[in-house]
């Protein structure tokens, strides 16, 4: 297929904490309406999951932590996913441990994910034998050498280090900060995995200028970061590509050829930009096509069927 591009498209992410706010005064009077419909909604579904009993500090501590970090679907999503919750619920304690053990967990995992394409590099003879890594510093420092981390991400993990530390070892005003130190830890780490793993966030290896969409540069798809963690939860799709939501999740419905010649990344955006959207497919478009091609396909068999020199009937 000519003029392809990856399109990560399975991602993670809970906008319910946007949902609770006012409405703001300057909105025209329907879109109020339905941002209270959709707050109240949001509230019942609070209610059903926490209970009632402390629904007022469900409610603040929802809004209090924020949407959750807009990102690819990676081994860090259930984990953090737990820790929001515990927040939520009132447990700040083990949802702070929690933030700052799953910090570590991403540390290790892009250690151990991505050394084997760094054996050049002088940290590879001291990181290649090992199975975890619990100094932070080194291991930040490792991955900055690699080219790994995006910027102020180090300098986010090294934060989170900060809380981790006075956290998980003793230290008494721990008891009197939980709450504080918990918001905290989750937005911090929230800010990581936005940052590192997200999207539609100006990420390097994105194509500029595709609105609603992502597409990975072609000079990325072979960066180890891109290609260890991005690519495999990509399609590979033409402009006039199409989304389909079944029972087992999205699915890529495309041309099969786009014809000979290629595009370059910038080419490709303005294609998507421009795309005739009634030619963009549809699953009645790909179902169409299936019963024309069979039964093309019927009518072939049944030619090829027929006894040498007996007419079709009309």
């Amino acid at each position: 297929m000519g003029g392809g591009e990856y399109h990560p498209f399975a991602y993670d992410f809970d906008s319910t904490p946007m949902s609770l706010d006012d409405p703001s005064e300057h909105w025209e009077e329907k879109v109020k309406v339905l941002h209270i419909e959709n707050r109240n909604n949001a509230i019942e579904r609070l209610k059903a999951e926490y209970g009632e009993r402390r629904h007022a500090q469900v409610i603040q501590d929802t809004k209090d932590l924020g949407a959750k970090a807009f990102s690819i679907v990676s081994y860090h999503n259930l984990m953090h996913e737990q820790a929001r919750r515990a927040f939520v619920s009132g447990l700040y304690f083990p949802a702070l441990v929690a933030a700052c053990a799953l910090g570590e967990r991403i540390l290790n995992h892009l250690i151990l994910d991505l050394r084997d394409h760094y054996k050049a590099s002088p940290y590879y003879r001291r990181v290649y034998r090992s199975e975890s890594f619990d100094d932070w510093r080194f291991a930040v420092r490792v991955l900055e050498d690699w080219g790994v981390l995006l910027p102020d991400v180090g300098i986010a993990f090294m934060e989170l280090a900060t809380l981790r530390n006075r956290s998980v070892h003793f230290n008494p005003a721990t008891y009197s900060t939980m709450r504080e130190d918990a918001l905290s830890a989750l937005k911090t780490l929230g800010h990581i995995i936005q940052v590192q793993f997200g999207g539609f966030g100006r990420q390097p290896w994105f194509i500029e200028n595709t609105p609603g969409a992502q597409f990975i540069k072609r000079t990325y798809e072979d960066v180890p970061f891109v290609k260890t963690y991005i690519v495999p939860l990509s399609g590979f799709v033409g402009v006039e590509y199409g989304m389909d939501l079944t029972e087992r999740g999205w699915r890529h419905l495309d041309y099969h050829d786009y014809g000979p010649g290629d595009v370059d990344d910038s080419a490709y955006a303005r294609l998507y930009r421009e795309r005739d959207h009634s030619k963009v497919v549809t699953r009645e478009m790909v179902e169409r096509a299936a019963r024309a091609q069979a039964t093309a396909a019927a009518e072939e068999g049944a030619e090829s069927a027929r006894p040498e020199g007996v007419a079709p009937q009309a």
